[in-house]
């Protein structure tokens, strides 16, 4: 189990780096907003393209696809009551237990902890969110945003002009065509591989810096508010983190899935809510609550992901 630590220490080290960078000055948030783009433009799709590609898709792929895809519909409910019994900010609260971080968080925790090798294990946890985030979480942030209905023109028009999108789509179409992308210029150690690899991994380093910088000031709104996003957090990792136990262990396995694909959808069930509810949700009535709950949701979520990984990737 000890052997995992080393493996996590950078991404913790490099948190660190970012808050500390982020407080002395020597990063800012210009820094910050270029990051996240070249993240979500350029390494995050090279990572997503040689998940998704090198899967060997099967029909129950699809299956928990749509089980994942329907949880985060469920955890949308769960929310309601939840957020009127603890008088917690609506919509702000409904949204934030809506999906998974897995480009800007997951797949740099995941694969730091087990390898580039396991990068299509949490492709296959990660497939069901990310179409439910572009979809429904993405009309309603967009509504939100205009106050009016969002038509699925421009929904549509944002899901084929996103990169990660573009890039989900294109690997899982070399999966189809060649399973494990095997004699394809992208398979492990071809032609592609070392180009694909060294952009693919800029997302660890980038993402924990930014993650850092995120973090640099603590959260905001003392008192109160942050009675409320700590409430807020604790509610929502509380009931995803049970509700994956029950996909990774119960479907995952019924589907014919091994251990690791467990391992990799109970890791993605513990991760915060979508970094870009931030960028939607910056009304001054709840964008500190919104920014404090991702803050405290995050930490909690590094401190989850190496308790999963000493308590069960430990013994696989």
């Amino acid at each position: 189990m000890l052997a995992i630590l080393p493996k996590l220490l950078p991404v913790f080290a490099l948190i660190a780096l970012g808050a500390l960078l982020g407080r002395r000055g020597f990063l800012s948030e210009a820094f910050a907003d270029g990051a996240k783009r070249l993240i979500a433009s350029v390494s995050l799709p090279a990572l997503l393209f040689m998940a998704f590609s090198r899967m060997s898709l099967q029909a129950s792929h699809l299956y928990l696809a749509v089980v994942v895809f329907a949880s985060c519909g469920l955890l949308a409910l769960v929310s309601l009551p939840l957020a009127a019994l603890a008088r917690l900010p609506q919509p702000a609260t409904r949204m934030l237990f809506q999906g998974f971080e897995a480009g800007m968080l997951g797949y740099a925790l995941f694969t730091s902890l087990f390898g580039n090798d396991a990068l299509g294990y949490f492709a296959g946890a990660d497939l069901g969110q990310v179409l439910y985030v572009f979809t429904v979480l993405m009309a309603q942030l967009l509504a939100g945003e205009s106050g009016n209905r969002i038509n699925s023109a421009e929904l549509s028009r944002r899901l084929v002009s996103s990169p990660v999108i573009v890039a989900i789509g294109a690997g899982l179409a070399s999966a189809a065509f060649a399973p494990g992308a095997i004699g394809l210029p992208w398979a492990p150690g071809a032609a592609l591989d070392p180009s694909l690899t060294a952009i693919g991994s800029l997302t660890t380093p980038l993402v924990c810096l930014v993650v850092g910088f995120g973090l640099r000031n603590g959260v905001e709104g003392g008192g109160r508010g942050l009675a409320q996003a700590a409430l807020a957090a604790l509610l929502r990792i509380g009931f995803a983190g049970a509700l994956g136990l029950l996909v990774a262990f119960v479907v995952a396995p019924a589907l014919g899935f091994e251990r690791m694909q467990s391992l990799a959808l109970l890791t993605l069930f513990v991760m915060p809510p979508p970094f870009v509810i931030a960028v939607f949700r910056k009304r001054p009535e709840d964008s500190s609550y919104v920014s404090s709950v991702l803050s405290l949701h995050t930490l909690a979520s590094l401190a989850a992901a190496l308790a999963i990984a000493l308590a069960i990737g430990g013994a696989l």
